[in-house]
């Protein structure tokens, strides 16, 4: 079966570090993995990369299903706040996909979705940078 990689990470989480501790930077990463879990198939591996990032494999049967799950955490995570002692915290992330198909090893493809991630992070964040340049 074909996989993608999906880098994921969190806009901006140093200013969540210095604004609400490393407490409140602690819950955010938490409450985060969290909905990675719950909005990813059983059968799909997510797992912390470092720091503030997040990879994920996803076994998929079209483009428009890949597009399809980065849409919905795209939307939960945007039309949410995280809570931490009473406080509200908007959050957004980054993302970068890569098929493995497109490649000639995992390792490729994990690196490929980390270039991918860093072209939306150096273009003004808050975007998924897909292999083909597409920007959700």
């Amino acid at each position: 079966q074909d996989f993608a990689i999906v880098f994921f990470d969190i806009d901006h989480f140093k200013k969540v570090n210095d604004d609400y501790g490393h407490d409140g930077g602690d819950i955010i990463l938490k409450t985060f993995a969290s909905l990675l879990l719950k909005l990813t198939r059983d059968t799909d591996i997510i797992g912390r990369y470092g720091g503030e990032e997040f990879v994920a494999a996803l076994h998929y049967k079209d483009i428009e299903e890949l597009e399809t799950y980065v849409k919905r955490i795209k939307n939960v995570v945007c039309k949410n706040k995280f809570l931490f002692n009473n406080h509200k915290i908007q959050i957004t992330f980054s993302a970068g996909v890569e098929l493995r198909s497109n490649t000639e090893s995992a390792n490729q493809a994990i690196s490929n979705a980390d270039k991918s991630l860093y072209k939306a992070k150096n273009s003004g964040r808050n975007k998924i940078v897909f292999w083909n340049g597409k920007e959700l």
